[in-house]
């Protein structure tokens, strides 16, 4: 099928979003959740980007075996949502707003 990415900073309504776009049979991973799974993973840069990739792939793997998955994680780089992009094809959706400061790192998607 194939896989829907929404960002956006923290507290925009990706989750919320994600919830309200879910059609039954899809698949949602929520960044959240996502982090109860791999709880060696904390909220440095280099831990941001690892935990995207783990769930980039999982996306993939899961898109490959026929679901449609949707991916409600804040991906904050424009680099790494380059490489997610390159992993899943997926099509993003930004998410304007949200909590803003040094502890929430966050940039935006260049308007083409």
């Amino acid at each position: 099928m194939g896989v829907t990415w929404i960002t956006g900073n923290t507290g925009a309504g990706k989750t919320t979003t994600a919830n309200l776009m879910r059609r039954p049979g899809d698949i949602v991973l929520d960044g959240d959740e996502m982090r109860e799974v791999w709880q060696n993973l904390n909220m440095t840069e280099k831990d941001r980007i690892e935990n995207n990739m783990r769930i980039a792939r999982l996306a993939k793997m899961l898109s490959d075996q026929g679901l449609n998955v949707i991916v409600a994680v804040i991906c904050p780089y424009r680099d790494l949502r380059k490489a997610v992009k390159k992993i899943t094809n997926c099509k993003f959706i930004y998410i304007e707003g949200g909590k803003v400061g040094k502890q929430y790192p966050y940039q935006h998607p260049r308007l083409y």
